[in-house]
């Protein structure tokens, strides 16, 4: 899917993988939403399409996405949302591309969103 190996000089910042939920705000009343971690923070390498990949999917929905990869985890689905944890922007996940080889070290691949959810920030 993605080209060129990972080393662990790629992994330059960290993620949080969770869900979204409306909690009371105390002081008005009101609802707002807050992101909720469901995993520890795990360290993530940005990846690029090649010139052949990113003309494929011209004019898709997947086209507006950009992929990071991650250490496999079991866990990981797309009804989870992604938070950068050095910007607190939150993304949807897209597609998950799982390692399935025996390898002992494997990595996922994760297309989300190219723009966080709306005006919220996960903050």
């Amino acid at each position: 899917m993605v080209s060129g190996k990972l080393k662990p000089s790629n992994f330059i910042g960290k993620v949080e993988f969770g869900t979204i939920k409306s909690v009371d705000n105390q002081n008005t009343g009101g609802k707002k939403k807050i992101f909720v971690p469901d995993s520890p923070k795990m360290r993530f390498a940005p990846r690029s399409r090649s010139i052949t990949q990113s003309d494929t999917i011209f004019g898709t929905d997947i086209q507006e996405t950009k992929i990071i990869a991650v250490r496999h985890n079991m866990g990981l689905s797309e009804s989870l949302k992604v938070r950068f944890v050095k910007t607190g922007k939150v993304h949807d996940i897209k597609y998950i591309s799982a390692d399935e080889s025996n390898s002992p070290i494997k990595f996922d691949y994760i297309t989300i969103t190219k723009e966080p959810l709306g005006v919220f920030d996960g903050t």
